[in-house]
C-alpha cells in the first residue's frame, strides 16, 4: 500500500510540474506575441512615415519609376477624391474647411478657430437672390 501512495504522490508531482511548465510556456508565448505585435506596429508606422515622405517628395516634383510611380499617382487620385468628399460633407454640415489646416468651421466665421487663417466663404448667388426677393416681397 505504501508504494501506491508513493506512486500517486510521484504522479501528482509530475502532473503539477507539467502544468507549471505548460502555464509558464503559455505566459512566455503570450509575452512574445505581444512583443511581436508591438514590433509589427512600429514597422507599420515606419512604412507609413516612409510612404508619406516619398509622397511628399513626389508632390514636390521628384520622379519615381515603375510601380512606385503608379502607387503615387493612385494616392494622388484618392487624395483628390478625399478632398471632394470633404467639401461635400462641409456643404451638408453648413461649415467651411480651413484652407490651411483643414479644420471645419461654422460658415459665419471669418477666421479658423484652430489656426487663425482667413477663411474663404462663398455665398451662392441663388441664395442671395432669394433673400433679395424675400425682402422685396415684404416691402411691397
Amino acid at each position: 500500500m505504501g508504494n501506491f501512495w508513493d506512486d500517486l504522490k510521484d504522479g501528482a508531482g509530475r502532473f503539477a510540474k507539467k502544468a507549471i511548465d505548460k502555464t509558464t510556456n503559455a505566459v512566455d508565448i503570450t509575452k512574445l506575441n505581444l512583443a511581436k505585435s508591438d514590433t509589427e506596429g512600429k514597422i507599420g508606422k515606419l512604412y507609413t512615415k516612409l510612404g508619406e515622405n516619398i509622397y511628399n517628395q513626389y508632390k514636390d516634383g521628384a520622379e519615381f519609376d515603375g510601380e512606385v510611380s503608379e502607387i503615387l499617382a493612385e494616392i494622388e487620385r484618392f487624395d483628390a477624391e478625399l478632398e471632394e468628399i470633404k467639401e461635400q460633407i462641409s456643404a451638408l454640415k453648413t461649415t467651411v474647411t480651413c484652407p490651411k489646416c483643414g479644420t471645419q468651421n461654422a460658415k459665419d466665421c471669418s477666421f479658423c478657430a484652430k489656426c487663425g487663417s482667413k477663411l474663404i466663404t462663398e455665398e451662392a448667388p441663388e441664395e442671395e437672390s432669394e433673400e433679395e426677393s424675400a425682402t422685396v416681397d415684404i416691402a411691397e
